[in-house]
């Protein structure tokens, strides 16, 4: 599998967050995270290391939401 990476753009105060979508056309940046600013990050696997998420958590909440939020810990 494949995924789409947007980085947000961080707000004063927060830092940014990863949005990981399914690679292919028919994925979409959910309608209550399109108010924020987003850039495309990279095109890899759920299981790159840089993303900073279990590869499980994320491949399920694809398949239940359609997409994947990932917030810095720490």
């Amino acid at each position: 599998m494949q995924v789409n990476v947007f980085v947000s753009k961080a707000s004063e105060g927060e830092e940014p967050a990863l949005l990981i979508l399914p690679y292919g056309p028919a994925a979409a940046i959910p309608p209550h995270l399109q108010g924020l600013e987003w850039r495309h990050l990279a095109i890899t696997s759920p299981e790159d290391k840089l993303i900073g998420a279990d590869t499980g958590e994320i491949e399920v909440s694809i398949a239940e939401h359609g997409y994947a939020l990932v917030k810095p810990t720490g």
